[in-house]
């Protein structure tokens, strides 16, 4: 029998998520022309085309010297206008709430970049003159992560927002090391935590600025994996979701939580992350903490991110064998139905009264 890194080799999303670097490096030394410096960014797209601009924002708040935001409307805000690069981004070119995006930027002057591989996006840029950043095809959207992250930080390079993209590029061998050690031993941290998943559905928090991270652990599990998953973000959960897993008994029976833990995070918040973890098992639910290292934040969450990719491929296999194993089971015979007794029809007896006609009644 395969083993199970063979068995998820043949999937199609294998050499998707293993080619991350190869994605960003293409995409970084591709480069962007034809963008000017402006004082203002923010990305719109969605789905894994707004994980990829998370990852970037989260990166400018850490290291940035101005914040680029993750538009989560359709609509622009109202300091968006000509000084400000609208990065839209869709994998497909077909998203309908990124297109309404895209329509809406170049109704306010902005300068829109459009990183696509092709549909009514590309296109629409084509048409007005805009500055299209072509994706290659043949991908599904979630499978050229690397090559939005890669473009969106060529053009915030271009429009002044960083010096260089050496804080992305110097971390690829880290990240291809990394990488191979999912790929080994059917031991490993990805094959572990996919085993202990089991059947339960996973829940990941992380801290607020790796959120990008947990977002795309739920999204690959959700559809690598065909399990339902959720996300939520530390000191918030301290909050509200506390009280929901340490009231309900039987949580433990159906939801799996996992802890994605930033180990450069300060001692405060470590505190606030670990404390509740500890009160929840004390209350029998296993909790899984992965912890995540790294020279820069974008080390640290590109290899969160790539672990949760291999997570939910080796989750689809053994979820795939669970399966295998509940068909192969004998079915018990159904017991045979016992058969009712006809009911004798009532037979008006001698000085049997008619029943009286209500007047309601016709």
């Amino acid at each position: 029998m395969p083993g199970l890194n063979e068995m998820i080799s043949q999937n199609p999303m294998y050499a998707q998520i293993a080619g991350l670097p190869d994605q960003i490096r293409s995409a970084v030394d591709k480069g962007v022309m034809d963008i000017r410096e402006t004082g203002r960014a923010a990305i719109c797209g969605m789905g894994t085309c707004a994980i990829a601009g998370r990852i970037v924002s989260e990166y400018m708040d850490n290291c940035g010297s101005r914040p680029v935001p993750v538009l989560k409307g359709i609509d622009m805000p109202a300091w968006v206008d000509s000084d400000t690069t609208v990065i839209v981004i869709s994998y497909s070119g077909r998203t309908v709430e990124t297109l309404q995006s895209y329509r809406n930027a170049v109704q306010k002057g902005a300068q829109v970049v459009c990183i696509t591989s092709g549909g009514d996006l590309g296109e629409m840029c084509g048409q007005d003159g805009g500055v299209l950043i072509p994706l290659p095809g043949g991908f599904v959207s979630r499978g050229a992560l690397g090559y939005m992250v890669g473009s969106i930080l060529a053009v915030l390079k271009q429009a002044g927002f960083i010096r260089s993209t050496d804080d992305l590029t110097s971390i690829l061998p880290m990240l291809e090391e990394h990488i191979r050690s999912l790929q080994g031993d059917e031991d490993n941290d990805a094959v572990r935590i996919a085993r202990n998943i089991g059947t339960k559905a996973p829940v990941i928090y992380s801290y607020f600025n790796m959120l990008s991270a947990s977002l795309s652990w739920k999204s690959q599990i959700n559809e690598n994996s065909k399990v339902l998953a959720f996300c939520g973000t530390l000191p918030e959960f301290n909050h509200n979701e506390l009280v929901g897993w340490t009231s309900d008994l039987k949580i433990g029976e159906s939801f799996y939580p996992i802890i994605l833990m930033d180990d450069g995070a300060s001692s405060l918040l470590t505190y606030m992350a670990e404390t509740p973890m500890d009160m929840i098992r004390k209350k029998g639910i296993p909790v899984e903490e992965y912890h995540v290292t790294g020279v820069n934040l974008l080390e640290k969450t590109l290899k969160a991110i790539v672990t949760g990719g291999f997570v939910s491929l080796y989750l689809d296999v053994l979820n795939a064998d669970r399966r295998s194993a509940e068909e192969a089971k004998p079915k018990k015979d159904a017991k045979p139905k016992r058969e009712s007794k006809p009911k004798a029809a009532k037979t008006k007896t001698e000085g049997e009264k008619k029943p009286r006609r209500s007047r309601l009644s016709k």
